[in-house]
């Protein structure tokens, strides 16, 4: 059964990657919304209740990076209907591009309370929430076999980013599989704090000393993914992996029904939060329905569905009552009101400057995951190139 389960969530996987060349056509003569969604966020329950609903075909594409999203809302017109980006910071990025459709409240009667202490962390981008509505959070962390790191090295402590970037850690769980995520926005910030410094900096010397180091460690991580990591967690093929809360979660009760013992923590030296939001991409060729897929989203009882299937926690506030206590009260899908004060989100940089810098470091964490770090000429080039291009 298990197995049958991973087969079909390989095939999913693929289909991340083979979404990309989709072409989105409507079925004659029936109302639709074309959704591009987070991998694994939106049960198919959920879909099928809303298309008997309203009568309205779900058209529903996958991805599982944010890079993937924003390459096709900046190339040309998605056509996409409903999109769900990390507010930042990617979100607030796009914001500034003036690429989402303004939300119309009028046809939005079930958004009611967002949770208060989560609205606060990012009040600076959208306050009101006029184009992006968020929805679904959780938080980055450390998911790992528990009986084979204690086999391995027994004596470190298990709540540490050192599983991640300490290089004499890493050398020994190396043989049995470490991966990062796959975004150089979820690795390079808990990197610097690992190494002491601001996790926030736009130094390009602490750019550059980040990535020196973090070359020496990518030549032991067997693989940079954001979705695949929970196959390779129940199967036994990496160890540890650096993961976000809802995928280690299912990774671990897929683990338990196969006897194997996986855990997953908030480091206590660079715990983040993510939020993801809900919004409508200029040029979407089906408003009105887009308005009614969310508005559906937006009900309580949807909103619980989805977290008592996915265990991604829900911003909407009335659904608590009608989530499972054992998901509610588990404390890493929901933490404590002191964790979550506690919990680091990405600031929003804009700007030519801003800019410039995510180029740069994009152009390194290419290198990194390539096992080609850059030599210090090249980098001075790319930095010159970029600064001449900020100033014109």
């Amino acid at each position: 059964m298990l197995k049958s389960r991973l087969k079909k969530a390989a095939w999913a996987a693929f289909a991340i990657f083979a979404g990309a060349l989709i072409v989105i056509k409507p079925i004659k003569g029936r109302p639709c919304v074309n959704i591009y969604c987070w991998y694994g966020a939106l049960p198919q329950s959920v879909i099928e209740q809303f298309e008997a609903e309203t009568g309205i075909h779900v058209h529903y594409d996958v991805f599982d990076n944010n890079e993937m999203l924003e390459a096709k809302l900046l190339a040309s017109n998605s056509g996409y209907d409903v999109v769900m980006p990390t507010i930042t910071p990617y979100g607030a990025r796009q914001l500034h591009l003036r690429i989402y459709h303004k939300l119309d409240k009028s046809k939005l009667p079930a958004l009611r309370q967002i949770d208060p202490v989560l609205q606060d962390k990012i009040k600076d981008i959208d306050a009101d929430m006029d184009y992006l509505l968020p929805y679904y959070w959780g938080t980055t962390g450390i998911a790992f076999d528990e009986d084979r790191l204690n086999a391995i090295i027994p004596d470190i402590p298990k709540d540490d980013t050192q599983l991640l970037f300490d290089i004499n850690v890493v050398k020994k769980i190396s043989p049995y599989g470490i991966s990062l995520l796959q975004e150089p926005v979820d690795v390079f910030p808990c990197f610097l704090e690992y190494l002491g410094k601001n996790r926030n900096s736009r130094s390009l010397e602490d750019l550059w000393y980040a990535s020196q180091r973090l070359a020496e460690v990518s030549q032991y991580i067997r693989r940079f993914s954001s979705s695949r990591f929970v196959i390779d967690l129940v199967l036994g093929d990496v160890c540890v992996a650096q993961a976000w809360s809802g995928e280690a979660l299912r990774a671990i009760d897929d683990a338990r029904k196969i006897g194997r013992h996986i855990r997953y923590i908030i480091p206590k030296n660079g715990g983040d939060i993510w939020i993801d939001a809900i919004a409508i991409p200029i040029g979407a060729p089906h408003v009105n329905n887009a308005h009614a897929f969310i508005n559906f989203l937006l009900r309580p009882d949807i909103s619980a569905q989805i977290t008592n299937q996915t265990q991604i926690a829900t911003m909407v506030a009335e659904a608590k009552p009608l989530i499972k206590k054992e998901i509610l009260t588990n404390t890493l899908i929901f933490p404590t009101h002191d964790t979550l004060k506690s919990l680091q989100i990405s600031p929003v940089f804009t700007g030519q400057a801003a800019e410039a810098y995510e180029r740069i470091r994009m152009r390194m964490w290419a290198q990194i995951k390539m096992l080609r770090p850059m030599d210090r000429d090249y980098f001075d080039t790319i930095v010159q190139k970029q600064c001449a291009r900020t100033r014109k």
